[in-house]
């Protein structure tokens, strides 16, 4: 029983609890609510403002790694600024999905790309991935353009070959079929025609000798 006793001690001091309202006074504070709104219900605040609730229930969960997606929708300037010093102070991993380029150049130092089923890993806050990432597709689009050319070079050379290979082929039967023309010409000027003749032998005369 004094072992469990203990293991829940333990446990209440690591998750804050001596410092519990301390903490959601700060939290509260820190998203624009004023010490009046602690006690009201959750069903008198706005869409707006309903989402600021949510957001500091999570952040005092203070999990090993927060998910946020477009924290800073519902949020003011001063709030904003508020969330930046508390997410970079944040001993866990933190990974947003924003369009809040400031945001994420204060809070994030790397920066994940998703474009066409890759992923590309940059070791960046969101500003320099922008400048790293131009780069990237500037090498990217030369590689491609120095592909195509020596795509292009390769079939002219083909069609060349090709061509060439036709031509050699068509010379090579004309000379085959000139050669034979010359040797059945010389074979008919060397045997003569044949002529035939036809006579009649003339009848023997009658010779009568003198008595």
């Amino acid at each position: 029983m004094l072992h469990r006793l203990n293991d829940a001690q333990d446990h209440y001091h690591i998750l804050g609890g001596e410092t519990r309202d301390a903490d959601i006074e700060k939290t509260l504070l820190g998203l624009g609510f004023k010490r009046s709104d602690f006690g009201r219900a959750t069903s008198e605040f706005s869409g707006g403002w309903r989402m600021r609730i949510e957001l500091a229930k999570l952040l005092l969960r203070r999990p090993s790694i927060f998910l946020l997606d477009e924290p800073t929708n519902h949020l003011d300037i001063e709030s904003i600024q508020w969330l930046e010093e508390y997410l970079k102070s944040y001993n866990g991993a933190v990974l947003v999905i924003s369009h809040d380029r400031a945001f994420l150049d204060n809070v994030t130092t790397r920066t994940v790309e998703l474009s066409l089923g890759k992923i590309y890993d940059y070791k960046v806050p969101y500003s320099k991935y922008v400048v790293l990432r131009a780069e990237r597709r500037a090498q990217q689009l030369a590689a491609y353009e120095n592909q195509q050319r020596m795509i292009e070079k390769t079939e002219e050379f083909i069609e060349k070959f090709r061509y060439k290979a036709h031509q050699s082929r068509t010379r090579c039967s004309r000379a085959s079929n000139s050669s034979n023309a010359s040797s059945a010409s010389r074979s008919t000027k060397r045997t003569p025609p044949r002529s035939t003749s036809s006579f009649r032998p003339r009848p023997a005369r009658d010779r009568s000798w003198p008595k």
